[in-house]
């Protein structure tokens, strides 16, 4: 039947049967790419980006509040807290390891670890700006990145 249409069919008509065709066929693809996507995890932490050394669920533990990470170039990752009553904010810094950076605390709320290359640098900011609140949850951070990167290297 289709092709006794296209048979007697002008050559714009068949150009536009064979477009729209093409079309459906390319939504096809695409839905069936989109569906087998995996899904976004954030227990996992972002391949190819330097910054994420910590999960967005092991920072919201430590908040107590979900985080989000926002875009980032791969140098500095910026979590946020997703709770409107419970505000906060994570930054992980990374930068390439040099044997003049001090590691441990440099000032009131940062806290660097020397890993692989790279050093990362931790800075929380708790809800209220209360500095107490924030060196606690970057030693926290710190323990879990250290536990972490610890099992990592057990595995190796």
């Amino acid at each position: 039947m289709l092709q006794s249409y296209l048979e007697s069919a002008s050559s714009n008509e068949r150009n536009e049967i064979i477009r729209a065709s093409c079309a459906v066929v390319l939504l096809v693809v695409l839905f069936i790419v989109f569906a087998f996507a995996p899904a976004r995890d954030p227990s996992k932490l972002v391949a190819g980006v330097p910054c994420s050394i910590l999960s967005e669920q092991q920072i919201g533990a430590v908040f107590g509040a979900p985080m989000r990470m926002r875009p980032t170039d791969g140098t500095v990752c910026q979590y946020v807290s997703t709770d409107p009553g419970k505000q906060g904010m994570f930054f992980v810094i990374a930068r390439h390891d040099d044997a003049q950076t001090t590691l441990g605390r440099v000032s009131d709320h940062r806290l660097n670890v020397r890993y692989h290359g790279r050093v990362y640098t931790l800075i929380a900011v708790s809800s209220g700006g209360n500095k107490n609140v924030a060196a606690t949850e970057e030693r926290r951070l710190g323990l879990v990145l250290d536990h972490r990167l610890a099992k990592r290297n057990d595995t190796h």
